[in-house]
């Protein structure tokens, strides 16, 4: 037993790879051969990704510089998340935020269709509630029952209405919505961040967003939108909004931009 831990102490065993780890040699090695798909496949495993969660992960040559220089996007309708390769030149751990990032977008489209296919399988479509949704345009028929074609499945109104409402909802003039999306996202990078701190840009993207749904808070408790934009979203999106505020207080942002929207939504909660 003395040999064996004597061993130990001489030889220590390796210390697993992590997400804050930049030198790691296997992650740098690929990096610098172009294999970024290797990359992101390293990256997958510190996150812990299924192997479908994976696959949603396509690295796109060019896709920062056709995209005002981002590194990621999601798609809420294909579920496609989008990665420029020039993610994976930050280093280990920029890339591992960037791959959270992104997963949490999906996570949340698919969290909102949840809640569009519950309340709409229990509840009639309504008439009202509607507000800034283009339903018309939505309700198009696509174009090959324009022809006569008959579908393989035919839609139910629910069906048609949980469509219209999440498109509704993924537009991004319903900007408080969008902003808890990116809030949410941003938080989601922190466990793999150094001191579990967010770097100065990504900092100042979450006060961004805090900001904008601040500004336009009023969407939240606006009535007129509740056919899309759910009364159970909405609880979520404060939820999330008062989460970014605790996070940019204890990291010392300065509190005036938000501060209106804190004071009625957040203080009550505490």
């Amino acid at each position: 037993m003395i040999s064996l831990l004597l061993i130990f102490l001489i030889f220590p065993a390796p210390l697993q790879a992590s997400c804050l780890d930049n030198a790691d040699s296997a992650y740098n090695i690929a990096v610098s051969q172009g294999d970024y798909q290797k990359a992101l496949h390293l990256v997958a495993g510190e996150l812990h990704l299924t192997p479908e969660q994976e696959r949603r992960f396509k690295i796109i040559q060019g896709f920062s510089y056709n995209h005002d220089d981002r590194h990621g996007q999601a798609d809420p309708e294909t579920l496609e998340l989008r990665l420029d390769p020039g993610l994976f030149i930050e280093g280990k751990e920029g890339a591992c935020q960037g791959m959270a990032h992104e997963l949490a977008h999906l996570r949340q489209f698919r969290r909102d269709r949840r809640r569009f296919h519950a309340y709409f399988s229990k509840h009639p479509v309504p008439e009202d509630g509607w507000k800034d949704c283009d339903r018309e345009e939505l309700a198009k028929p696509p174009a090959t029952q324009q022809a006569g074609v008959r579908p393989a499945v035919w839609r139910t109104d629910s069906d048609q209405a949980e469509e219209e409402a999440y498109a509704c909802l993924q537009d991004n003039d319903l900007i408080p919505h969008a902003a808890a999306d990116d809030i949410e996202a941003l938080l989601a990078q922190i466990p793999y961040a150094t001191q579990h701190t967010l770097r100065d840009d990504d900092l100042n993207y979450l006060l961004d967003n805090l900001k904008r749904w601040s500004d336009h808070a009023s969407m939240v408790t606006d009535q007129s939108n509740e056919s899309y934009f759910l009364s159970e979203i909405k609880r979520e999106d404060i939820r999330i909004f008062c989460k970014g505020t605790d996070y940019a207080r204890k990291n010392f942002a300065n509190p005036a931009p938000f501060q209106q929207a804190w004071l009625v939504f957040c203080r009550v909660r505490r």
